[in-house]
């Protein structure tokens, strides 16, 4: 085989392989994430308490449907009927479990509690996991759950995470909140997916992100500007406590502190927690966390202060 031979079957299989790897970049890579995002039933197991009893969380098991027919689980705590009734909402691949320990104290205060599986998520029905879009919809329908239960008592939301995420957006669909307690909560579904695709593969958003985020909305049937928790934050006029892990590097304080300044007219303030990752807050440093937010909701209840930080310690 002559020098020019060789050459050519080399230019080739250069050509060949570089093809793969585009195809593999651009096609396989894109899909398989798009996938990733919105078929995944990977869950984390809770390290907390596993059940309400073992809190001293006493409730009523119940079942309803969101607003798409999706069936959804969760239990329900009716608290003080002078007392305003929290909606719990947890994280992405976490259950109501996550949130437990919170529901009791909140309970232990006198609140009525609800805590609940979104979508694809522990015990509630599969479906599209969609980062807050679809997830919003669940928010809304245990919304009306307590509607119905409690009548016309305040409601507050307290997410962490997608959580967070969903309950800002569901306050810009079914209005009425009277707080917000988001903890770690994205800025938008397409923020989520390019952040996350530099942090974790090294990867830039363009052009890959933007094919997962074109691909996802074309499956799934969704425009992916309707997750831009930023803009809900712009167009709502409820009260929000953002709660960040100063560690957080998968949603850092500097991002909270956007959202935290997009209406300084309304009430928002902001609780950094040094050395808490991602979801970590409360696991870090309890006490600062359960004070901060509960002096939170009581400058709520009376109308005071402007948007500000709160310190950590």
């Amino acid at each position: 085989m002559n020098r020019a031979t060789i050459l050519r079957w080399l230019f080739r299989l250069v050509f060949v392989l570089a093809c793969l790897f585009v195809f593999i970049l651009l096609v396989v890579l894109p899909v398989g994430a798009s996938f990733l995002i919105t078929n995944s039933h990977f869950q984390f197991r809770e390290r907390g308490p596993k059940t309400p009893e073992a809190v001293g969380l006493s409730v009523t098991p119940l079942e309803f449907m969101s607003q798409d027919g999706i069936p959804l689980r969760g239990w329900w705590s009716a608290g003080e009927s002078s007392k305003p009734v929290i909606i719990f909402v947890h994280g992405l691949n976490r259950s109501r479990l996550e949130l437990l320990e919170r529901g009791a104290d909140a309970s232990r205060r006198g609140y009525g509690v609800l805590l609940f599986d979104l979508r694809n998520h522990g015990e509630s029905g599969r479906a599209y996991t969609t980062i807050g879009i679809f997830e919003s919809r669940d928010v809304c329908a245990a919304s009306q759950v307590v509607k119905d239960r409690a009548g016309n008592r305040s409601q507050i939301l307290w997410g962490v995470s997608m959580g967070a995420s969903s309950a800002i957006l569901a306050a810009k669909q079914c209005p009425g909140f009277s707080a917000i307690i988001s903890d770690s909560s994205f800025l938008s579904f397409r923020d989520t997916v390019s952040h996350h695709l530099s942090l974790i593969f090294r990867l830039p958003a363009f052009p890959i992100a933007n094919l997962i985020i074109a691909i996802t909305g074309y499956r799934v049937g969704f425009d992916p500007d309707a997750g831009d928790v930023e803009a809900a934050v712009r167009s709502i006029d409820t009260p929000i406590l953002f709660i960040a892990g100063a560690a957080d590097r998968r949603m850092p304080p500097a991002l909270a502190e956007r959202m935290l300044n997009e209406t300084p007219s309304s009430p928002k303030e902001l609780l950094v927690v040094p050395g808490a990752g991602h979801g970590e807050a409360f696991s870090t440093n309890r006490a600062a966390y359960l004070t901060s937010v509960y002096s939170f909701l009581d400058r709520v209840r009376h109308n005071s202060g402007p948007s500000r930080r709160l310190g950590g310690s």
